[in-house]
């Protein structure tokens, strides 16, 4: 953001740091309460945590809180001062715990879907401002937004079908059994390739299957380069996270999603749908998924005429290629509109939630 000064705040866990240290941002860390700790001891730490919060937001007077979701997340905002905008973001088509609190509590000034419908619930005239409620999509990263696909090579029948099969970072194991086994079922009317992120611990007994079947399949525990996959794939195969629907949309890759059936009330399943009423994917649930069904699945869209490129066409979002320069637009625009909300008392009370 031209003219700002950002500071991305995290818990500092592995991950974060893992992620963090990769981009040139600065960074500050809060800690989260300790997990498995007493109630005692939990409560006494939340009272630091959240003097050491206020104590920061009161030093920065921060313009913008861009509320992302998750722990350091709901406690920063909920410490803003009212004079200080807040905007939150909800990657899924449901809304988590976080953002529920966040807007039940009045702290949210704006509220941004990442995928349709994640604040349905929420009726607009809720907000101080009709239009402070939009769908403007999930941030998707230059390397997958650069990607150009040729659905024209997936038609023609004389070349191997390309299928990118991916679990979540840590592998879904009714993935890994069900796909070598679907494609063993297939391998007399299609010929495929296969890229299969297994994750770590299925990763042995996923390459084994590929083998005893004779595919050629290359198969890693983790995918560090999945921009190349995705360009590569005629066909994903996967889990229904909200920045995989989210990547898969923005370069209009076809899919058959699998949604994590222990998902947050079931919000993968709903993310799913955004794409299979648009026509771009085909879903199947986990406790239905078997071999012969995922079979008849595959087996239809590289066999019925038109299909796969007309998923591909329907699975393409311009939300999501323009996310990122519409979110940071909208938070400009409503820092500004917040500013003008609090100088003037002319402007509209805020509306009661109650």
């Amino acid at each position: 953001m031209d003219g700002h000064k950002v500071v991305i705040a995290g818990t500092g866990n592995e991950l974060e740091k893992k992620i963090f240290s990769e981009h040139d941002v600065e960074i500050k860390y809060f800690k989260s309460r300790l997990k498995g700790s007493s109630s005692i001891k939990k409560f006494f730490l939340s009272l630091r945590i959240n003097k050491e919060i206020k104590g920061y937001l009161e030093k920065h007077n921060p313009d913008l809180i861009l509320g992302m979701g998750g722990y350091a997340s709901t406690e920063i905002c909920l410490a803003a001062k009212t004079e200080t905008c807040v905007i939150i973001h909800e990657q899924n088509s449901i809304a988590g715990r976080t953002n529920k609190l966040l807007l039940s509590t009045k702290k949210a000034n704006a509220a941004i879907e990442g995928l349709p419908g994640s604040f349905s619930w929420l009726n607009k005239f809720m907000m101080t401002f009709s239009d402070d409620l939009v769908f403007l999509g999930n941030p998707i990263r230059e390397e997958i937004l650069s990607i150009k696909r040729n659905t024209k090579l997936s038609l023609d029948s004389s070349k191997s079908k390309r299928i990118f099969i991916m679990g979540g970072s840590q592998g879904a194991r009714s993935i890994n059994i069900n796909v070598p086994k679907a494609l063993k079922l297939l391998t007399r009317e299609l010929s495929v390739e296969v890229i299969h992120d297994s994750g770590e611990t299925d990763f042995e007994s996923v390459k084994s299957a590929y083998k005893e079947i004779n595919i050629d399949a290359k198969v890693t525990d983790f995918n560090p380069s999945i921009e190349n996959a995705y360009q590569w794939a005629d066909l994903f195969i996967g889990r229904a996270g909200a920045m995989t629907v989210s990547e898969i949309s923005a370069i209009g890759l076809p899919s058959i999603l699998i949604p994590y059936p222990y998902a947050m009330d079931n919000h993968q399943f709903y993310n799913a749908q955004f794409l299979e009423n648009k026509g771009g994917a085909l879903i199947i649930k986990d406790k239905d998924l078997n071999p012969e069904i995922l079979a008849k699945k595959i087996h239809s869209i590289f066999n019925e005429d038109r299909k796969l490129e007309s998923m591909s066409e329907a699975a393409f979002d311009m939300n999501f290629v323009d996310a990122t320069e519409n979110i940071v637009n909208f938070c400009y625009k409503t820092i500004e509109k917040h500013r003008l909300f609090h100088l003037h008392d002319d402007y509209p009370n805020q509306t009661s939630w109650d």
